[in-house]
């Protein structure tokens, strides 16, 4: 069975294509597949591929969203689809490109899918976005699937398979350099950890404002450990803004990208998710793997990572104080037996061999629709 996967950007930057490369791999190893790689252009993320022995292939990609380029759709398409030969399935690794595999499916005769990754894929984008053509749909969590529930025949065709997430590993490396760089924070003890891009979606002013909270409670040893590149905008002046507001400069660290997010987590005493929205976060499961407590805001997926214990660990609201308590609370009272049980849902969840399982029981699905 041959499987083409479109993914239009192959930098090394985004959850996304971590997530497909951990697929890529998983998937090539089972010898009744042929998995190969479109792209736009040459990237690390092809080059990955190459390493593994997956064909990559260059492709064009018309922006579905755009005039110009839509009136050339199809004939761009179609002129493509001709250099494919026979193809079994065309899976579009975000929802941006289910357009493209709807059409390369149709002129090479194969089925098509796209993976939907993050909440943004509601019921109006995938209107948008040509699902109702689409043989199948992929989400990676159950709450993502639930968004497609009042279109019960797109909520048939849609199918969730988790991501796989390991235990991150510990770069001695960047643990001698965090060590070092904390070591000039003299007044913190434990150290509250928020990994990822910082940008407005992620909104990490919101847990600089908990913080703050939390020392007008008189708290004397927590500090924030920021570990993540900027986005394009200003935000990340807004949060260092926040910070030197607050009067909280001699407790919060920011580190930039690091090789080794396992060495961050092996240095927090809790992990915290502020975003606005997420898919799955794969934080909050790595976190669960290296057996470090966290916290989040009620973005999709939470309820699959926390389970029942959900209520003790996802905020009800967007609401500083609500967070400083919970913090509080989470650092105060540590529950190891818990910690335990999180752990072992997630190594199980998110195996490896979960995937694969998940992924060999999509591929035998029988499309009524052909």
């Amino acid at each position: 069975m041959r499987i083409l996967f479109l993914q239009k950007t192959t930098d090394a930057q985004g959850g996304s294509k971590a997530s497909l490369r951990n697929t890529l791999k998983a998937l090539s190893e089972l010898p009744e597949l042929e998995v190969e790689l479109c792209g736009e252009a040459p990237g690390a993320l092809s080059d990955f591929a190459s390493e593994l022995s997956i064909p990559f292939k260059v492709a064009p990609f018309p922006r579905w969203r755009n005039l110009r380029d839509r009136l050339q759709f199809a004939s761009t398409m179609k002129r493509f689809s001709k250099s494919l030969g026979e193809v079994d399935w065309i899976i579009s690794n975000e929802m941006w490109w289910a357009p493209h595999a709807v059409a390369l499916a149709g002129y090479c005769g194969a089925r098509s899918a796209a993976i939907v990754r993050d909440e943004i894929a509601d019921l109006k984008k995938a209107q948008q976005y040509r699902f109702n053509q689409l043989d199948q749909v992929i989400t990676v969590s159950e709450d993502l699937r639930a968004q497609f529930q009042d279109a019960s025949d797109l909520y048939t065709r849609t199918q969730t398979i988790y991501n796989i997430v390991e235990r991150p590993l510990v770069n001695d490396a960047t643990s001698a350099t965090l060590k070092s760089l904390c070591s000039g924070y003299p007044k913190v003890k434990r150290w509250v950890l928020s990994a990822g891009t910082i940008c407005p979606r992620k909104d990490q002013v919101l847990l600089v404002q908990a913080l703050a909270e939390m020392v007008r409670d008189h708290d004397e040893g927590t500090g924030l450990l920021f570990v993540g590149g900027n986005d394009s905008s200003d935000y990340h002046a807004r949060v260092r803004q926040t910070v030197a507001e607050c009067g909280l400069e001699d407790r919060v660290v920011f580190t930039g990208q690091i090789e080794g997010i396992g060495s961050a987590l092996e240095f927090a005493s809790a992990k915290v998710l502020t975003s606005h929205s997420e898919g799955l976060p794969r934080v909050l499961i790595e976190s669960a793997l290296a057996e470090v407590p966290s916290i989040s805001t009620k973005v999709s997926g939470v309820d699959e990572v926390y389970g029942s214990y959900a209520e003790r660990f996802v905020l009800e609201t967007r609401n500083s104080v609500e967070l400083a308590e919970k913090l509080k609370n989470l650092l105060d009272y540590r529950d190891d037996g818990i910690i335990q049980i999180m752990m072992s849902r997630a190594q199980e969840r998110f195996s490896k061999q979960a995937h694969v399982d998940a992924w060999s029981q999509f591929l035998e699905f029988d499309n009524p629709r052909k």
